[in-house]
């Protein structure tokens, strides 16, 4: 036996299980697994080393799409050609997550907080969700339906300089579940939030300058009472991380359907991720409250 009362074998065992699960949900996060075999020992799973207690995890692909747009095309750009063509449209971009009572009034609070320059806002979307599908300029085509999953979150962007129309769509995903779904299940179900895993891709100095945006937690009552909290990336950083491009941010918020996360994307930013653990759940009638 170790040190921590498992053989080698069950701890192979453990690792093997923490690295394949995928949205794995618990109702404690000691649960038993599945009887072995009576000629083994039994076992248990734990929370892997670093991980938090968790009921639930989700992960949150959070990215922007740039096109210019003519003649009811959308024609896919990089972010680098957005540079060399308009210099003053390669700036950041907001991202909203959660906050249904503010995205079904098209974020206009969200808004208030991360405001854009030059570029003007649309109105957010679930793509297919059988809403208006496009922006200001038009409906998206096959350019851009190519690039979206049905039940994405779009929030679209638009200028016009130089006689060019530009869009820009910020696109938030889920890989467990429709991330429409998962929005729309806010406006009765509840959880409270215990980490943010924080994946940077990109581990270039470029893309690490993404972790000098702020995160905001924003809450909007009812009748407007409005409450705050931010966190910086960067101020998680941890010595004995050795992965540049992961950062966990310890952010214990409650999500509600008057809740809000939200942060800038920088235009060199084209994808990053969010792994996010969920201490508790309240389902819809429940009675145990966060």
């Amino acid at each position: 036996m170790t040190r921590n009362g498992r053989t080698p074998h069950e701890q192979a065992l453990q690792m093997m299980l923490a690295s394949s699960l995928d949205n794995y949900e618990r109702s404690n996060a000691d649960a038993a697994m599945m009887p072995p075999a009576a000629s083994n020992p039994a076992a248990k799973l734990s929370s892997a080393k670093y991980n938090p207690n968790f009921d639930a995890q989700f992960d949150l692909t959070l990215k922007l799409l740039f096109f210019t747009f003519a003649a009811g095309v959308f024609t896919p750009i990089s972010a680098a050609q957005l540079f060399a063509a308009q210099p003053s449209l390669a700036t950041k971009f907001p991202a909203f997550v959660f906050g249904i009572t503010d995205f079904e009034a098209g974020y206009a609070k969200a808004q208030s907080q991360f405001p854009v320059n030059i570029w003007q806002f649309g109105f957010p979307l679930i793509y297919g969700s059988g809403n208006y599908n496009g922006c200001s300029f038009g409906l998206f085509d096959a350019n851009v339906q190519a690039l979206l999953t049905v039940g994405d979150m779009v929030q679209p962007f638009t200028a016009t300089l130089g006689g060019v129309n530009y869009v820009c769509l910020q696109v938030v995903d889920c890989a467990n579940v429709a991330y429409g779904t998962l929005l729309k299940s806010t406006s009765s179900d509840r959880f409270l939030m215990n980490l943010i895993r924080y994946t940077q891709n990109d581990t270039s100095q470029v893309g690490l300058n993404q972790y000098s945006q702020k995160i905001g937690w924003y809450k909007q009552s009812l009748f407007g009472k409005f409450d705050s909290d931010t966190a910086s990336p960067n101020s998680f950083k941890m010595p004995e991380n050795l992965q540049s491009g992961i950062i966990d941010i310890p952010l214990v918020k409650p999500i509600t359907k008057e809740a809000l996360v939200a942060t800038y994307l920088l235009y060199t930013s084209v994808s990053i991720q969010w792994s996010i653990f969920v201490q508790t759940v309240k389902k819809a009638g429940a009675d145990n409250p966060l």
